[in-house]
């Protein structure tokens, strides 16, 4: 599982809780397959999409490789699959993409209506990202080295809300997700004290503090 601790079981648990067995689900971006294998043992009916059909792990789950730097293929891919899906996710891909709008208005494509859409990415706006952004001037997962895997656009809660509310989408529901502990431990003296100083500031602080991610669930229009 390369997620943050927490994460999947979050989002299996919340899927559990409003789709019903055979549901289908696309899990577009799925990586080596860890969550659409725990989605399968769930018993929902998953279809995994992602560039490397190599790495994909899981024995269970369709697959269909897709690159996703090749915007003709993920429309293509959007078009053949219209309207198809009770569940479409989007875990840990929405910062990778250049046009976050377009990518949102593909989910929408994608999924049935009254179905519902997952994403999740990596939460700016938590205690951590501010201090480390107080410090560096850059977010959490944002720096120089986290280009090399791809975190080329971040994006905020509110921002997510505005882009989810432009496509059309409804009931939407907003969290941190992913277990970020209150103390983030560390040996540098520096990010220490900060910690010390995220914990003074926390009565006076709003938004979403807690989670190394953030999940928004949204649901298409009937």
């Amino acid at each position: 599982i390369k997620a943050d601790l927490g994460l999947h079981e979050q989002i299996a648990e919340s899927i559990g809780k409003k789709m019903p067995k055979n549901s289908r689900i696309l899990d577009f971006g799925a990586g080596e397959g860890a969550l659409s294998e725990r989605l399968f043992d769930m018993g929902y009916k998953i279809t995994a999409a992602d560039k490397d059909a190599e790495n994909f792990k899981s024995k269970n789950c369709n697959f269909s490789s897709i690159n996703f730097d090749r915007p003709e293929e993920v429309d293509a891919f959007t078009m053949r699959h219209a309207n198809q899906f009770d569940v479409v996710l989007g875990v840990e891909v929405i910062e990778h993409v250049q046009d976050q709008w377009k990518y949102v208005r593909q989910l929408m494509a994608m999924v049935k209506p009254g179905g519902i859409i997952l994403i999740t990415t990596p939460n700016t706006s938590s205690w951590l990202s501010r201090i480390i952004f107080l410090v560096t001037g850059r977010f959490h997962q944002f720096a120089d080295s986290d280009l090399n895997y791809g975190h080329i656009n971040p994006i905020s809660p509110w921002e997510i809300e505005l882009i989810m509310k432009e496509a059309g989408a409804q009931n939407i529901e907003i969290c941190g997700a992913g277990t970020l502990p209150a103390i983030y431990i560390t040996r540098s003296p520096r990010l220490i004290l900060l910690n010390l100083f995220a914990l003074l500031l926390r009565p006076f602080s709003s938004g979403f503090l807690d989670g190394w991610r953030v999940m928004v669930i949204v649901q298409k229009p009937e």
